[in-house]
């Protein structure tokens, strides 16, 4: 397995990690100081510049919508390397919460590497899939007081 990828799957583990403990401060060795975060294709479209405020993205989103939950479960499939410094991957989540039929989504992710960081990463949202539509009409139906924006 290359550098690259043994990184990228650490900092996985510190996102969801962190995710459950709401302490972020385990994902800054992951980025570069000037670190660029993406999201296209969705209504919490956004593009942040900088470590501590794509950090903050990250913490604002899991707790406006991740946490609103009682189990989040994000799966990377479709995983790929390309030299000398991208990973992809397609991002599979399954939100449970009781009374209420699940959510599944899916997103292509890609993460950009400089010097053994991530420099950047574009989450991009595709919603003519069906599991991102039926997502929108949960959200619709079941989402209020949720709020999965960065910024």
């Amino acid at each position: 397995m290359t550098k690259m990828l043994e990184t990228w799957r650490s900092f996985l583990n510190a996102f969801n990690t962190a995710c459950e403990t709401d302490d972020w401060s385990p994902l800054e060795p992951f980025l570069t100081e000037d670190v660029q975060y993406r999201v296209t294709g969705t209504f919490m479209a956004c593009h942040i510049n900088g470590r501590d405020e794509v950090i903050a993205g990250f913490a604002k989103s899991i707790r406006g919508f991740d946490r609103k939950f009682d189990s989040r479960q994000h799966e990377p499939v479709a995983v790929r390397t390309y030299d000398p410094d991208t990973v992809s991957a397609l991002a599979w989540g399954k939100y449970e919460k009781a009374g209420l039929p699940d959510v599944r989504i899916a997103a292509q992710g890609y993460w950009h590497f400089r010097d053994d960081k991530i420099v950047a990463m574009t989450d991009v949202w595709d919603t003519t899939l069906l599991e991102n539509q039926q997502a929108l009409a949960w959200l619709a139906e079941h989402g209020a007081g949720m709020d999965a924006s960065y910024v």
